[in-house]
């Protein structure tokens, strides 16, 4: 997707606003999604689930909390491997 003419045609038309940053075809830890899962993993581990709809109600649940946590998401993004953001 990101290979993709569209998100050349797209970038081309926005010049010094958008930079995109070439990964390592697998490199997890560049990627804040990955915190963002570890996250996730650690605060249901230990958790029995006795079906399929309450873990996934506990998913959810977790997912707001971190949507509602815009602190703990800036660290995701200013950990040293990923900081190639900016504010």
């Amino acid at each position: 997707m990101h290979r993709s003419q569209t998100v050349r045609d797209w970038l081309h038309h926005r010049p010094g606003r958008v930079h995109l940053e070439r990964l390592p075809a697998y490199s997890p830890m560049l990627n804040p999604v990955e915190l963002v899962w570890s996250q996730l993993k650690r605060s249901l581990k230990n958790r029995v689930f006795t079906s399929l709809e309450s873990l996934q109600a506990a998913v959810l649940e977790e997912v707001d909390y971190l949507q509602a946590d815009h602190q703990r998401i800036r660290c995701f993004f200013r950990k040293k491997e990923v900081a190639f953001f900016t504010d």
